[in-house]
């Protein structure tokens, strides 16, 4: 899996080097970024959830009741986007544990980091996430703010390759990056394929409560679920702006390919599936030339079964954010190749006038 990911990876990089298709300056500007950076407080959720299905022992209202939601502690954290000539790289650090910890409040174990380069018509990002310290819970279950487990673990990466098929008039980068500056409204159908990782695991004892255990039949022993998928999106996006303000957003449904390994402490068995996937964008705020600034809220979402369990995953974030640039206007290549045929028909018509100021006589 490793070798076939960096495999992707490099064909992605190679489409990306090659999709410099120059945008429609009448709606898109693009920037030659010498340096632009990003700050942000983002608020980071993740739930990972487990239902038991086809116990013919029980209900239908049974089973979901004993439907497990297992939930990372988050504090708010602050982050850092630096962009250097069209790659980006994102970092998130923990505001409470970084800077207002104290010895009474919940340690977090949450980790971030994220990469992206966008051209025209292609996009590439990659990312890696890691959860510990979770609260997990039932219906009829409390949770209580530090009754959390540090045995369970969750994590995933994974890369996107987002297409833009309108990519002249509508600018992913400001959109979502703001590396670049919509003119006009502008909108466009996307594709995104996504290979990615995921595991919920327990390092020491089993996902699955002793009181609800009865439910999970075959299944309760139940210490990691590990996940390897192929996700193929396809939606729309859109920016309104006017006088460098604007609204944006894009949703985007698919499916995917997905082999899933279900282990115990004595043994393991693997599955196939076809899971569903659906991901949300959105962004308002201001965009100009030098600073930028607004609010962002971003959202996937996943599910998928098999004969006993069904499984579902959500990420979200929101917060706002705030930015500056170094910047240089750059030029497409019709508009340098119209500066040039002005410059050579100015020569001419220098030369022209030279020529003709000799022919004239001089006066005595």
């Amino acid at each position: 899996m490793k070798k076939s990911f960096i495999s992707f990876v490099f064909i992605l990089v190679v489409l990306f080097s090659r999709a410099g298709t120059d945008p429609d300056t009448a709606y898109v500007q693009k920037f030659k970024n010498i340096f632009a950076l990003k700050t942000f407080l983002t608020n980071n959720g993740f739930l990972y959830t487990l239902t038991p299905r086809n116990n013919g022992n029980f209900t239908e209202e049974q089973l979901n009741d004993a439907k497990l939601f297992y939930s990372p502690h988050i504090p708010p954290t602050t982050g850092v986007s630096v962009n250097i000539k069209g790659i980006g790289f994102t970092y998130l650090f923990k505001f409470t544990n970084d800077y207002l910890d104290t010895t009474g409040r919940v340690k977090a174990g949450f980790k971030g980091f994220a990469i992206n380069m966008y051209g025209t018509k292609f996009g590439f990002e990659a990312y890696y996430q890691d959860y510990s310290r979770f609260y997990f819970h039932y219906k009829g279950d409390h949770i209580l703010l530090k009754n959390y487990n540090t045995n369970i673990r969750a994590y995933q990466w994974g890369a996107n390759a987002v297409f833009v098929f309108n990519g002249k008039k509508f600018s992913y980068n400001a959109a979502f990056n703001q590396t670049q500056l919509q003119k006009k409204s502008a909108g466009s159908a996307m594709l995104i394929l996504a290979p990615k990782f995921s595991e919920l695991k327990s390092t020491d004892l089993n996902l699955i409560p002793d009181s609800v255990r009865i439910y999970y039949g075959d299944i309760a022993n139940l210490q990691r679920n590990r996940n390897y998928a192929f996700y193929v999106q396809g939606g729309y996006g859109f920016n309104l702006t006017k006088n460098n303000f604007y609204f944006s957003t894009a949703v985007l449904v698919g499916v995917g390919f997905q082999t899933q390994t279900y282990s115990y402490p004595l043994g393991k068995f693997y599955k196939m599936g076809f899971p569903l996937i659906g991901r949300a964008k959105s962004s308002i705020g201001y965009n100009g030339k030098v600073f930028f600034g607004g609010l962002y809220a971003n959202a996937d979402a996943s599910q998928s079964r098999i004969k006993n369990l069904k499984t579902q995953q959500l990420q979200y974030n929101y917060g706002l954010y705030l930015g500056f640039r170094f910047i240089q206007y750059t030029k497409t290549k019709a508009q340098l190749k119209k500066e040039a045929q002005q410059k050579k028909l100015a020569e001419k018509e220098a030369a022209k006038r030279a020529k003709e100021a000799k022919r004239k006589p001089k006066s005595k």
